[in-house]
């Protein structure tokens, strides 16, 4: 792709907030990428999708590298002045095309709840839109009987524990996809999934994407739930 489709646009607008009671990053970019129309349509021409090897419920697809260069390049400002994490100090970063495609009945228990990507603080996760979809998007979560809204090495332990001790069958798992507040978590942020936008947060808050309860689970990705999402370690 021409290197102008990874170009910040003229009306890109970036926010940076701090949600809930423990004041979790998020940060949010509108109109992110000048060219977001020539990565989905990318997307839809290669349409090489795969089962993720990995926690994500769907299909994945490679990006090319120049994505995540474009994220570094202009949003690195705010992983170090925000974020605290040096842009310098990445020490590993991962970009993906990504669609959700797996039904409520085949999830694991912590595909039904919010989760953490890794309990480092020193990790970044980035969702980019590039699809408009009402009733999806990304949320994040407070535990209501640990009031933990992020979950790092120090918290593991007692916050799995809590876990394990709420759901300790199947029997007793949530049903399918969790879509804002329940007696166990409560939702703290949502962000809708409109096209070309971007949001990005450390990989300790306790987040969910929003998958709505009439979402048909399209794999195509010219009209599924199209995202890159995206993943930074830093030393």
């Amino acid at each position: 792709m021409e290197p102008s489709v990874y170009q910040l646009s003229e009306d890109a607008n970036i926010e940076c907030f701090r949600v809930g009671n423990e004041q979790q990053e998020l940060l949010l970019v509108d109109n992110f990428l000048k060219g977001a129309s020539a990565l989905k349509e990318y997307a839809i021409q290669q349409n090489n999708f795969a089962r993720a090897d990995s926690f994500y419920p769907g299909l994945r697809m490679q990006v090319p590298q120049a994505y995540t260069f474009a994220i570094v390049k202009h949003l690195g400002f705010f992983m170090e002045q925000f974020f605290h994490l040096e842009v310098r100090k990445i020490k590993n970063a991962v970009s993906k095309f990504s669609i959700v495609t797996d039904s409520p009945d085949d999830l694991s228990l912590l595909q039904r709840i919010p989760h953490f990507d890794s309990p480092s603080r020193k990790g970044l996760a980035v969702v980019h839109y590039l699809q408009s979809i009402p009733s999806m998007g990304t949320s994040l979560y407070r535990h209501n009987s640990t009031n933990f809204e992020y979950v790092d090495d120090e918290r593991y332990s007692s916050y799995m524990a809590k876990i394990e001790e709420r759901y300790p069958t199947k029997d007793a798992y949530p049903e399918g996809y969790i879509n804002g507040s329940t007696d166990q978590f409560e939702e703290i942020a949502s962000v809708e999934a409109i096209f070309n936008r971007l949001v990005m947060y450390r990989g300790t808050s306790l987040h969910s994407g929003q998958i709505g309860k009439d979402y048909n689970f399209d794999p195509s990705p010219a009209t599924g739930r199209l995202t890159l999402t995206s993943f930074f370690e830093f030393n």
